[in-house]
């Protein structure tokens, strides 16, 4: 009885081995170091439900940093050197005009669940977006979006003079602009710079979510967090696979990449807000509350930027702009009647899996 179960169980091992060998791994690279919410959950997320999806066909390995910054992800995805990452797509412009168009309206949303969501479905069903990938070898497969943005800095900020000469790390044309409308000066830079650049006096500040004191491990260089709340970052395609990737993969795995990654978007958005509660409870930094006077040039900013945003987009070479910013609009209105405050990851993953991508065809999407 012994020696048949000890051969069982050596049959069983040695199918488990051979499983593992044949599973396909992707070679991920979330870009942002291992304290990142991408690192932490979502590209974990993604590939644990992509290996349940197709038994054990597919799975990945992040790299967390080093490979590829965030600002050579675009090239990187498209000639190989990584398979999967989150590509920012305000850091190329010029590339990704009519897929940048949601960071002009950042200003809109009531959380970062419905935004993220909105940002998934605009960019999945905009023709000129697909293009936009297709043409630099990528696949997208969806958003996440950060937490409300506000002005994190090495001394504090309380009102409108206070801004006045302050060097401000932006990480799109929105921010700059409304750091600029302030007084301030904004510098642009990849989040992976921000350390040093703080620490050296490089900047002063960065207009970023909170949860960057932990993700950026920016506690040491960052004293004051000014809760300004202006709008969200949601120009990030943190599931984008390389072209040759996707052709490696069948109709039924592609869908497999595209499901998984919506529970893994999901679960980052949680993490986020994690991050975000740690900086509170452990009081790493200290949080301002910002004065009438910031609070009317958000509002005045806010408003004047809206109102422009479809001459700013055909500027940069978006046709017909005022219709795909209805467009836009029209999709955050629906997802806010799609989504609960209380909905969990797991239920957000599916929501998204459903209402998004199973209109999908898979044998045709990624070009």
């Amino acid at each position: 009885m012994k020696t048949r179960f000890a051969a069982s169980l050596l049959a069983c091992s040695i199918s488990a081995v051979a499983l593992t060998a044949q599973a396909d791994t992707i070679r991920a690279t979330s870009g942002f170091g291992p304290s990142h919410a991408i690192a932490t959950d979502v590209y974990p997320t993604i590939f644990a439900k992509l290996e349940e999806l197709t038994d054990g066909r597919w799975t990945g390995m992040d790299t967390p940093s080093g490979l590829v910054a965030p600002n050579e992800m675009s090239t990187s995805l498209r000639d190989g050197v990584t398979e999967f990452g989150p590509l920012l797509m305000p850091y190329f412009v010029a590339e990704y005009p009519d897929s940048v168009l949601v960071s002009e309206l950042s200003m809109l949303g009531s959380s970062a669940m419905v935004v993220s969501s909105a940002v998934t479905e605009y960019i999945v069903t905009c023709e000129p977006c697909q293009a936009e990938f297709t043409r630099n070898g990528q696949v997208y497969l969806g958003s996440d979006t950060t937490p409300l943005y506000d002005l994190l800095s090495t001394k504090p900020v309380r009102t409108l003079d206070d801004m006045k000469g302050l060097k401000v790390r932006s990480g799109s044309p929105f921010y700059a602009a409304f750091i600029e409308s302030t007084g301030g000066a904004p510098v642009q830079m990849p989040s992976s710079e921000l350390f040093e650049s703080l620490s050296q006096g490089v900047i002063d500040a960065t207009f970023s979510s909170p949860h960057e004191i932990i993700a950026n491990r920016l506690g040491d260089v960052v004293g004051y967090v000014t809760e300004i709340e202006q709008g969200v970052f949601n120009g990030a395609a943190v599931a984008t696979a390389g072209k040759m990737l996707w052709d490696r993969m069948d109709t039924a795995d592609r869908q497999a990449l595209a499901t998984a990654s919506q529970y893994g978007l999901a679960a980052g958005l949680a993490g986020f807000d994690a991050q975000i509660a740690e900086v509170r409870e452990q009081k790493l930094v200290e949080f301002i509350e910002p004065d009438q006077s910031l609070v009317d040039a958000k509002a005045a900013f806010n408003e004047e930027r809206l109102a422009n945003a479809a001459k700013i987009l055909e500027e940069r070479g978006v046709s017909d702009a005022q219709s795909k910013i209805d467009r836009y609009k029209a999709l955050i209105e629906k997802w806010e009647g799609l989504v609960t405050p209380d909905m969990t990851p797991e239920a957000l993953g599916e929501l998204r899996a459903q209402e998004i991508w199973s209109q999908v065809d898979f044998a045709t999407y990624g070009g």
